[in-house]
């Protein structure tokens, strides 16, 4: 039964780390083919980068047939639902802005989990910090190429507290698994974190101190 809902958490990232792709993607005025591909990057790349980091060859999301079906047909309703209403689209980029915020928390969260569960189900309990590496890994490298692919920097670096809250949710699932708590309740708690941590920051615009620097001032 866990190894079910462990499943299910990470087939929820891969729908809503499709969508914020695809979204970004026909926003970037990309075609259908552009729009399926930065999707497939986004719902699938994280895994894949995972994968590499343990030695896995091939990664296991270029067989994951389920979750690439996914990924498709969340990108192809977003796109056809683009297509078909290209004036309402153009016109609601708040309401498209707040989807995408909370899509990609979603997903962070759940591959976060996922990750260290996969790093777990690899090595054993090792190093937290290396679990952790697992799960940031997981839970933002589609994204980092989603941004690279859509040229812009990617989200992780710059933007509303990403990996911290990706660094919190893992960490608080490590304790609960530490003291012994149950997986299933743990996973969906640190997810819980992760995307309660991702939507405030959007809403309030919490972001890490940086330094502005412009050129032209």
């Amino acid at each position: 039964m866990s190894d079910l809902v462990m499943l299910c958490i990470d087939y929820i990232g891969i729908t809503a780390a499709a969508i914020t792709g695809a979204m970004i993607a026909v926003e970037r005025e990309a075609d259908a083919f552009g729009v399926l591909f930065l999707s497939f990057v986004t719902a699938l790349g994280g895994g894949i980068m995972r994968d590499t980091m343990m030695g896995i060859f091939p990664p296991r999301n270029f067989t994951n047939y389920v979750g690439i079906s996914l990924a498709l047909v969340s990108a192809a309703i977003v796109f056809l639902e683009a297509y078909m209403k290209q004036d309402r689209f153009k016109h609601t980029q708040e309401k498209i802005d707040a989807i995408v915020n909370v899509c990609d928390a979603v997903g962070l969260g759940s591959f976060t989990v996922s990750g260290i569960n996969a790093a777990i189900t690899h090595f054993g309990h090792i190093s937290p910090v290396v679990l952790l590496i697992y799960g940031l890994t997981t839970g933002v490298g589609g994204g980092m190429l989603r941004d690279v692919l859509s040229n812009r920097m990617p989200f992780v670096l710059y933007k509303r507290i990403y990996a911290l809250a990706s660094i919190g949710g893992g960490t608080l699932y490590l304790l609960l698994l530490k003291i012994g708590a149950p997986a299933v309740p743990s996973a969906f708690l640190s997810m819980g974190l992760v995307i309660t941590v991702r939507v405030l920051a959007a809403k309030y615009k919490w972001n890490v101190p940086r330094v502005r620097y412009n050129k032209d001032k």
